[in-house]
């Protein structure tokens, strides 16, 4: 059987405390520990306080681990921070080479989700994992494909010279 362990000075602690508690969360579980410290058992304090029994097991657990501050919430990281780029700044990101950006010290020509996480450290001072990234760019409806390296030149006619050869090469082949 578990039961919560409280000496004779925490069992004031606990009194004074199931006294001061505003909150109706927090006086639960104080009532918990305090009904298992006189051997009330776990099934019944399920019952009683329309728990599962494994929360309550949680809770005594959790007290003879710590005492009261082990019984608190535990704090969470809440909600992943917002990613402040629209769909447009998206695709305008991604349409340019990471390289081009000195903070993310990269010679990379195509996006990784590992380079875009660290481009919104570094530009924008967001914290965000890859999935959240994912999440972002699959909200945006921004498709996340293998990436295609594209070929570029310094030459100014180069995209009339690449237009010229896209167009001979859709001309269908003359008979022989």
């Amino acid at each position: 059987m578990l039961f919560a362990d409280v000496s004779a000075q925490a069992q004031e602690e606990l009194l004074k405390a199931l006294k001061q508690a505003s909150d109706s969360t927090w006086y639960r579980r104080l009532k918990i520990i305090h009904l298992s410290s006189q051997r009330t058992p776990v099934s019944q304090l399920a019952k009683l306080f329309d728990l599962c029994a494994a929360t309550v097991r949680v809770y005594i657990r959790r007290y003879n681990a710590g005492g009261l501050a082990g019984l608190k919430r535990q704090s969470s990281t809440g909600a992943s921070p917002k990613i402040p780029l629209s769909q447009s700044e998206w695709e305008d990101l991604l349409h340019q080479s990471p390289s081009q950006y000195d903070r993310l010290q990269t010679g990379a020509r195509n996006w990784t989700q590992e380079l875009v996480v660290a481009y919104l450290h570094r530009y924008h001072g967001v914290n965000v994992t890859q999935s959240a990234v994912s999440r972002c760019l699959k909200q945006h409806k921004i498709p996340w494909n293998r990436g295609k390296l594209k070929v570029t030149s310094p030459d100014p006619l180069y995209t009339v010279k690449r237009d010229r050869i896209d167009t001979l090469k859709k001309r269908p082949l003359p008979a022989p």
